[in-house]
């Protein structure tokens, strides 16, 4: 058992966890000070957003540069024009790979987040200028470098990384067997932390005032489709964020402000999740179904000795990895594409449809064959994960750090939006939160005074680490659980951390779409 961490370490922990707190705060007022839009906001962007790139660029440069209609053409000029569809791709994924450096080394970076860091890269590119106009030196006409409201190129960007982030993301997740049973008591807690998620979204809806406001500073009317989307995140992740908005058509400036206030948010829930998770040792339980680190080193020996015959190669990794992506993806735009012949609704579902997909696949596919994201070693029954999941898992997050590049491209059009909307979206999850914490410690509470907790699975089930780890991987994801579970020294959760978080991602799109039908039916 590795040493406890020293009080001197400790200490430094909170003071950097309230570093972070003020420095939200910071961010917080600085969003809410009203300031001159340098960029004023074009009306069209939402229309042309879904439209292909040929097409936009068709729609945008057929119009003289004086129409006032016209979506990409700057009132300022910027280094990069916004015809320029290379040299935005660049600028976009040299920010998306610098925020994830400047998200380890700097001060705000880690304050912000690395997702968080590409977006407000990508904003301050498209919205200060850098030097002056050839045609005037005033301050307001400088060039910015990226080209402000946003380009055709950083739209077609946001879509295809946010179609192909889905199904490499979820490749390896199994929803049986094993896989489940790896999760013990902790897929239970999971659970219960995501019915505390539903809970807190259900009653920040029926009090009548908070959707009002949704609805009214939410740009386009979105206040609803974003709090879906806040709801799935809270649950499995950012990937079921960006799948309800755009299986919703929210607008760019409704999943920006979202965004932001949800970081803000997660700001001051996390910290606070390490400093009551440092209050615990790990729990061991005898017949815990759980790996323990002595199996798992003994597992990862077997893999070793027979691995020659189960991994492949990086390049046969990625490539089939970005093949399976691109063939569900495929099958999922199909059958959306065909279901106007049994529905009428006017939801675009691909995005949920090729998570399903996604699931069934990895669930059901057998291990071993061409293009399985899966290995079974012969007798012993046990489906895993295997190089061509890895390697979708990392070409995923990529695509994500690219997601966040681009929703920060429109540059100044954003900030309007966030201060707008920031009061209704921050109340809504204010009570989001507050709910959840509160399920988990009333129902907590509950069992023990009714000593359920004599039975050995409520024990287990309620258990102060393994409900941390739940909620961790209900608001943050798998990858957060599993840092918890990691700085906290609480080694058996570690492998579970990872499985129920990849549960929440296969479930939450769908949790988010039913609260999105069900909160509209309530309001009408």
């Amino acid at each position: 058992m590795p040493p406890r961490r020293s009080t001197i370490n400790c200490c430094y922990e909170v003071f950097e966890r309230r570093l972070r707190l003020f420095s939200a705060m910071a961010i917080g007022a600085y969003l809410m000070c009203p300031q001159t839009n340098a960029f004023p906001s074009p009306s069209s962007f939402s229309k042309l957003n879904a439209m292909p790139s040929q097409s936009l660029n068709d729609a945008i440069f057929s119009k003289t540069l004086s129409s006032s209609t016209i979506l990409y053409a700057a009132p300022s000029p910027s280094l990069i024009s916004s015809s320029n569809d290379w040299g935005n791709i660049a600028v976009l994924s040299f920010t998306a790979s610098s925020a994830q450096l400047l998200g380890k080394k700097t001060l705000l970076g880690k304050l912000l987040g690395a997702p968080v860091t590409a977006m407000a890269v990508a904003f301050v590119l498209s919205s200060v200028g850098v030097m002056p106009s050839q045609l005037s030196t005033s301050a307001a006409e400088w060039m910015t470098i990226l080209p402000p409201g946003g380009s055709p190129s950083s739209a077609f960007l946001q879509t295809i990384s946010l179609t192909l982030a889905t199904p490499l993301l979820l490749l390896g997740t199994s929803l049986r067997g094993s896989a489940l049973r790896q999760c013990g008591s902790l897929l239970g807690s999971f659970l219960i932390a995501s019915f505390g998620t539903l809970a807190g979204a259900m009653i920040a809806c029926l009090i009548s005032t908070i959707p009002r406001a949704l609805l009214a500073s939410v740009p386009n009317h979105d206040g609803l489709k974003i709090a879906a989307a806040l709801l799935a995140k809270n649950i499995g992740g950012g990937i079921n964020y960006m799948a309800v908005c755009s299986c919703l058509n929210a607008c760019p400036e409704g999943i920006a402000a979202g965004l932001c206030v949800d970081n803000v948010m997660a700001l001051v829930y996390f910290p606070l999740v390490s400093l009551l998770a440092s209050k615990y040792k790990d729990v061991v339980d005898e017949d815990d179904i759980g790996i323990s680190i002595t199996a798992k080193e003994k597992e990862d020996g077997l893999d070793r000795e027979s691995g020659g015959s189960c991994e492949l190669s990086p390049v046969e990794s990625l490539s089939h990895a970005f093949t399976l992506a691109a063939v569900l993806t495929a099958a999922g735009q199909f059958i959306n594409s065909k279901l106007h012949y049994v529905t009428s609704s006017p939801l675009n579902l691909s995005l949920p449809i090729t998570t399903l997909l996604t699931v069934i696949f990895s669930t059901y596919y057998p291990p071993n064959l061409f293009l399985s994201p899966t290995f079974e070693r012969k007798g012993s029954g046990d489906a895993k994960r295997n190089s061509i999941a890895k390697a979708g898992e990392t070409l995923g997050t990529s695509l994500l750090y690219l997601f966040f590049a681009t929703a920060g491209a429109p540059g100044w059009r954003l900030k309007e939006s966030i201060q707008q909307s920031f009061p209704s979206i921050a109340s809504f999850l204010i009570i989001l939160y507050s709910v959840h914490g509160a399920t988990l410690f009333s129902l907590k509470k509950l069992v023990e005074l009714t000593k359920m907790d004599k039975s050995r699975y409520w024990k287990k089930v309620f258990a102060p680490q393994r409900l941390l780890t739940g909620s961790s991987a209900a608001i943050g994801g798998p990858a957060t659980a599993a840092a918890l579970a990691q700085s906290s020294q609480w080694d058996s959760l570690l492998t579970p951390s990872l499985i129920v978080g990849n549960v929440g991602y296969a479930i939450a799109t769908f949790i988010g779409l039913l609260f999105y039908g069900a909160a509209n039916k309530l309001l009408v």
